[in-house]
């Protein structure tokens, strides 16, 4: 490569570094269609998330500080704050990437300027996964708090729910330790085995609070159908939309699942590698947006006079069931 050719990348380089510390979606333009894709569809669920985050908690400050409402504060300003520091982790990596391949000369060429920007994604990659399995985890608690609360009169089920999500939490913890040994070491080897185990173990946290949610909607269902025959009561309602949100939310986790067995040998660059990108950004904005989305579904479509509470739902007549003591 000549040096008018260099001079013209480091220029190209600054200029379209300059750009995107304005606009990010604009200028990511700049490295073909499929840069641009990626970037307006993670903007794209941010902005989605955001808009979801600031009505839920102006719905959420405007009610009684109960015990449930007080802990679904925590969760949704955990996962807003994961969300955030995953979103400027991949800002920060786009901008090292730019800044260190194109605008920072090195004597070894592009070859060593490469190889300078990866060596400046360790951390950003470290934040990135760490968040991302959190997430996850945010998501996993709100959905087995959601069975537990309707169940919480029986112990085995309890007990059960405790214990999956006990290993959830575990796995996720290793895992992440092991996705940070793969950015320092740049090596996989170990971690997919942890992935695969992570992702089974969240769908199967969802799984199980789904059904016993859904056991609980059909025994509602069975014991109100004989009064009121087709109309909905505002518990099978809630309870729903529970399981709705559950069904769609593991089909994105089984979706993932999917796509990450078929990506251990597909090619670099090639169409599996590119549709696990956009299910993995998905996934991560699907868990986070889960227990936001539904408490706005929950709270707007309440006509009742009464507003819900998620205590109000266990004290409902719905858990016809013995219990196990």
């Amino acid at each position: 490569m000549t040096p008018e050719e260099s001079e013209q990348i480091a220029s190209l380089g600054a200029v379209f570094f300059q750009n995107m510390s304005s606009t990010v979606i604009f200028t990511m333009g700049l490295f073909g269609a499929r840069w641009w894709r990626k970037i307006l569809f993670n903007r794209l669920l941010t902005g989605v998330y955001i808009l979801a985050f600031i009505i839920g908690m102006y719905i959420i400050l405007r009610k009684e500080k109960k015990m449930a409402h007080k802990a679904l504060i925590a969760l949704i300003l955990g996962g807003f704050v994961l969300v955030m520091l995953f979103t400027l982790a991949e800002i920060a990596a786009n901008l090292f990437v730019v800044k260190f391949s194109l605008v920072v000369s090195l004597p070894g060429g592009l070859v060593a300027q490469e190889i300078a920007a990866n060596s400046k994604l360790v951390v950003t990659g470290i934040v990135e996964d760490l968040c991302g399995n959190l997430i996850f985890l945010v998501a996993d608690i709100a959905i087995g708090w959601r069975a537990w609360a309707l169940w919480a009169e029986n112990r085995l089920i309890k007990w059960t729910l405790l214990i999956i999500l006990l290993a959830d939490i575990g796995i996720s913890i290793a895992d992440a330790i092991a996705d940070t040994e793969v950015v320092l070491s740049l090596n996989n080897n170990n971690t997919i085995t942890l992935d695969g185990l992570s992702a089974a173990l969240s769908l199967t946290v969802n799984i199980v609070a789904t059904l016993l949610i859904a056991h609980q909607a059909w025994t509602h269902h069975q014991s109100t159908h004989a009064i009121l025959h087709n109309e909905k009561t505002q518990v099978q309602a809630i309870l729903l939309l529970m399981v709705e949100s559950g069904a769609i939310y593991g089909g994105v986790q089984l979706s993932s699942i999917i796509i990450q067995v078929l990506d251990i040998h597909a090619a670099p660059a090639s169409p599996i590698q590119n549709a696990r990108y956009f299910l993995v950004v998905l996934y991560v904005y699907s868990a986070v947006l889960n227990p936001v989305a539904l408490f706005i579904l929950i709270q707007t479509g309440n006509t009742y006079e009464h507003t819900f509470h998620l205590e109000d739902v266990t004290s409902l007549e719905i858990n016809s069931t013995p219990n196990v003591s």
